[in-house]
C-alpha cells in the first residue's frame, strides 16, 4: 500500500467558546465541531479548533477529538482559557504550520484575527458566523474595516443576512443561509424523557426556556409574558408559569413575580441542569417566549420537538422558524394584550395544541435534524473550497491503490 502522506481538506474553526457557557452560539460551536467530523468521515480533514474562552478542562473526554479523533480524521484543540495572547500564538504557530484552506470565525467578535490568517496563511479562505443581533447594528470601526477581507459570510436565517448586506454593504453573492440544527443527542434523550410522560392528560403548563442575564431578559419577553399572565389567570386559574434558566437578573424578575401577586402561579427554576431541563419540556404544554432579538431559535426547535405549540412574535428571524397558524401562533412584539389573547386561546382548545404540536414535531424533522444541518455544511464546504475537497478525496483514493504488484487485467 502507498505510504505517502494523505492529503487532507485543513480546516481552521475559531469560536469564542465551546464549553464554558450554556447559550446558542456554544451549542452551534459544538454542533460544528461534530458536524465536520461527520464531513471527515467522507473527506479526509485535518480540524484545529481554537477556542478563546474553554481551557483543556472544560472539553468532555468524550468528544470529538478530546481524546482521539474519529476514524479517517485529525482533530487538534487550542484551548486559550481567556487569554487573547495565547489564543494568537496557537492560531499563529498552526497557520505556519497547517496552510490551512479555510478558516471559520464563529463570531465577529474575532475578526481582528483576520489579518494574521491573510499574513501568515495567504490561500486560505476567510469566513464569519453571523449568529444574530452582534451584526444587525454597526461594527466597531476596527472589526468593520476588516469585512472586505472576508470571502464568505455565513448566515442561520434570512433575515441576519438581509442585516448583513443592508446594515455593512456586504453583496449578496458573500453571504450563505444555513439554518441551525439540534444535537442529535439532546433530540434522542429529549424523546426518551417524552415517552416517560406520554401518558399525562393536556394541563394548563406555559413554559419559557431563555437566560436571564441583564443584557438579554428585556429583549427575551419573559416580562411581557409575566404582564400578560393576569389576564390569562382570569380564564384558566389553574394555569402556570414556568421560566428555566438562570443570570443575574434573576432576583429583579422574583421582586417582579412578587410585586404582580404571582408567587403561586409563577415558577422560577433559575439556571437547570440537561436532566431538569429535559424534565421542563416533557412537562409543559405550551411553549411562550416572545422575544423580539432572535437570529434564529435553537429554543425554538428544542419546544416543536416536544410537540409543544409555540407562542412568540412576529419579529426578527422567528417567522422563519415558527410558522404562524402552524406550528405556533405569533403576536404583535411588545403586545402583552395580544399575547394574553393567544395564550388563552390555545389554553381553551387542548386539540388545537395537541395539532400545532405535532406539525411541530414534523417540521423540525423535515428541515432542522443534524443530518440536514451536516448536508448543508458539506455542500457549503465544497463550494468553498472545491479544489482541497478534490485533492483529499483524489489522495485517499489513491492511496488505496498498491504501489506495485500485477496490474489487474494483464495478461
Amino acid at each position: 500500500m502507498s505510504t505517502t502522506p494523505r492529503r487532507r481538506l485543513r480546516v481552521s474553526l475559531v469560536g469564542t467558546e465551546f464549553f464554558r457557557g450554556h447559550g446558542g452560539i456554544q451549542s452551534i460551536n459544538r454542533l460544528l465541531v461534530r458536524a465536520f467530523c461527520r464531513v471527515g468521515l467522507r473527506t479526509p480533514l485535518a480540524l484545529d479548533v481554537f477556542s478563546f474562552t474553554d481551557g483543556r478542562e472544560h472539553i468532555p473526554a468524550g468528544f470529538p477529538g478530546a481524546a482521539s479523533a474519529p476514524c479517517g480524521m485529525e482533530v487538534h484543540w487550542h484551548p486559550a482559557g481567556r487569554n487573547r495572547a495565547v489564543l494568537s500564538l496557537h492560531l499563529g504557530g498552526s497557520l505556519i504550520l497547517r496552510q490551512p484552506d479555510l478558516v471559520l470565525f464563529t463570531h465577529v467578535a474575532l475578526l481582528p484575527l483576520a489579518r494574521m490568517v491573510r499574513a501568515l496563511a495567504p490561500r486560505a479562505r476567510v469566513a464569519v458566523l453571523g449568529h444574530g443581533t452582534e451584526v444587525w447594528q454597526p461594527l466597531a470601526p476596527r472589526v468593520a474595516r476588516l469585512l472586505p477581507q472576508v470571502d464568505a459570510f455565513v448566515s442561520p436565517s434570512e433575515f441576519t443576512a438581509r442585516k448583513l448586506v443592508a446594515v455593512h454593504g456586504i453583496s449578496q453573492d458573500r453571504v450563505s443561509i444555513h439554518p441551525h440544527a439540534l444535537d442529535p443527542d439532546w433530540a434522542a434523550e429529549c424523546d426518551a424523557a417524552g415517552r416517560q410522560h406520554s401518558s399525562r392528560c393536556p394541563g394548563q403548563i406555559l413554559l419559557s426556556v431563555t437566560r436571564l442575564s441583564r443584557a438579554d431578559t428585556a429583549g427575551k419577553g419573559v416580562e411581557l409574558v409575566l404582564q400578560a399572565l393576569p389576564a390569562v389567570l382570569e380564564r384558566f386559574p389553574d394555569a402556570s408559569y414556568v421560566v428555566a434558566g438562570g443570570g443575574g437578573d434573576l432576583p429583579r424578575l422574583q421582586k417582579a413575580v412578587h410585586r404582580l401577586g404571582l408567587d403561586r402561579s409563577v415558577q422560577l427554576l433559575g439556571a437547570c441542569d440537561r436532566d431538569a431541563l429535559l424534565r421542563a419540556y416533557a412537562a409543559a404544554d405550551i411553549f411562550v417566549l416572545p422575544t423580539q432579538v432572535e437570529g434564529f431559535g435553537v429554543v425554538f426547535l428544542e419546544a416543536m420537538l416536544n410537540r409543544l405549540p409555540v407562542v412568540a412574535v412576529r419579529a426578527s428571524a422567528t417567522p422563519e422558524v415558527v410558522e404562524d397558524g402552524n406550528t405556533g401562533l405569533l403576536v404583535p412584539a411588545g403586545d402583552s394584550a395580544a399575547l394574553a389573547q393567544a395564550l388563552g386561546a390555545l389554553l381553551a382548545e387542548p386539540e388545537r395544541c395537541c395539532a400545532l404540536g405535532c406539525a411541530g414535531r414534523s417540521r423540525v424533522e423535515r428541515l432542522y435534524t443534524f443530518e440536514q444541518f451536516v448536508a448543508r455544511w458539506e455542500r457549503w464546504l465544497t463550494a468553498q473550497v472545491p479544489e482541497a475537497i478534490y485533492a483529499a478525496r483524489q489522495g485517499e483514493f489513491f492511496a488505496l491503490i498498491p504501489q506495485s504488484g500485477p496490474v489487474i487485467g494483464a495478461v
